[in-house]
């Protein structure tokens, strides 16, 4: 499982792309918005506050692009055929290929989150319960890339589901506007995402902005759709062995 984590960390590290759309499109992304709809800093405080946390949920969801990407081309070279002919158990080689995508995620939102708080004043008045809400973010993603890439086809298809997770949920979720400003209809239909619940996981240990939900019921949720998102990972995962060329 190590060896492999290892293997897909230096093959992400080498990934330019990665770069672009976990650091780049992020960082750019928030200060724009910004500073194109603020003028006065106490209001900068609190649209970053929103920013911030919204983004950092929508953003990881990129994530997914390059789990599948990188699960399409080690079936295709032949590599999951040799390894499935060795002891290697299914469970550690999902493991073995998320942990580095895992750690990127927590390194992006930990990053964004430094940005808002140097820069916009964004207060944190519980880190230790904001560091677990972006362990459950990272965790809560990277399952459903794998997910996704077992059963994927092509890399454009994680491009695809990519762009309609991220933006689906992010409109319906909270993540680009308050909340509470969407329409009711929206609001419950944006109760039945994870996303809506990380969102305000993050939220409820930021004083520079109100709301938030109770984080046993964030914890809950979130560790309730990362355990699905395994669970489904397990079941593809012969039918991604069956794709994967000798």
């Amino acid at each position: 499982m190590l060896p492999l984590a290892q293997i897909e960390t230096l093959k992400q590290l080498k990934d330019k792309s990665l770069f672009f759309w976990t650091i780049i499109l992020p960082i750019v992304s928030i200060i724009l918005l910004i500073e194109l709809f603020t003028t006065d800093s106490t209001n900068k405080t609190l649209v970053a506050s929103q920013s911030v946390t919204g983004m950092s949920v929508f953003f990881s969801t990129f994530i997914i692009i390059s789990i599948v990407i990188s699960f399409v081309k080690d079936r295709e070279k032949g590599i999951v055929s040799r390894l499935a002919s060795t002891p290697l158990k299914p469970y550690n080689f999902f493991l073995g290929k998320s942990i580095p995508f895992l750690v990127i995620t927590f390194m992006q939102i930990l990053l964004l989150s430094v940005l808002g708080i140097f820069l916009y004043d964004i207060e944190i008045n519980n880190f230790p319960a904001y560091l677990w809400v972006v362990v459950l973010i990272s965790l809560l993603v990277t399952s459903w890339g794998v997910a996704i890439s077992v059963f994927a086809k092509t890399e454009n298809t994680g491009l695809v589901m990519t762009n309609v997770i991220a933006l689906g949920t992010a409109v319906v979720c909270g993540l680009w506007t308050p909340y509470d400003q969407l329409p009711s209809y929206l609001q419950t239909i944006g109760m039945l995402f994870p996303q809506y619940w990380a969102h305000q996981g993050l939220i409820q240990s930021v004083s520079t902005i109100s709301g938030g939900e109770s984080l046993i019921w964030v914890t809950l949720v979130v560790l309730g759709y990362t355990i699905l998102g395994f669970i489904v990972s397990l079941i593809g995962y012969r039918h991604y062995i069956k794709m994967a060329r000798n």
